[in-house]
């Protein structure tokens, strides 16, 4: 089964990157709605996405396990103080780390991308929650990871 990056590369990653540093600073600091991230935050948040993302893609290539404990969101983005970060600074830490993961992906041999596990934690620790009953792959958390990206790249970039 061919790995779907819901379209994402580094040449798609580098295009959003330019897109995010039209955006004013100003703009990102603000929240959408009550209670909300700002979309700085927002980013910073995909940018520690990317960062468990790419430890567990690793992992799992090392271990054959796709067993993974999930992580305080909430706390990490405030412990960062993401929203007081510098806006372009975030940028190109999330562009520097999804091009790393996107040239990465190309070197996972296929038959341990589609090898189906019958034990994961998708069912607690995926954006798109998948059964614990139901076997599963290392693509299935790349897709996912790709899935969350799109996700809260909307977030940001819908003004």
């Amino acid at each position: 089964m061919p790995l779907s990056t819901l379209g994402f590369n580094a040449d798609r990653i580098a295009e959003i990157a330019e897109a995010l540093f039209e955006l004013e600073d100003k703009d990102m600091r603000v929240s959408r709605k009550e209670g909300a991230w700002s979309r700085k935050q927002v980013l910073g948040h995909l940018i520690d996405s990317a960062s468990v993302n790419h430890q567990r893609i690793i992992e799992a290539q090392i271990t054959g396990s796709l067993v993974f404990y999930g992580y305080k969101h909430e706390q990490w983005v405030d412990l960062q103080d993401y929203q007081n970060a510098d806006w372009e600074e975030l940028i190109t830490l999330w562009c520097s780390l999804n091009m790393h993961i996107c040239e990465m992906i190309t070197k996972i041999p296929l038959d341990i991308l589609d090898a189906l596990h019958d034990t994961h934690s998708y069912d607690r620790t995926a954006y798109r929650e998948l059964p614990a009953d139901k076997p599963s792959t290392l693509g299935y958390l790349i897709e996912d990871y790709f899935a969350h990206l799109e996700y809260h790249l909307h977030q940001i970039q819908d003004v």
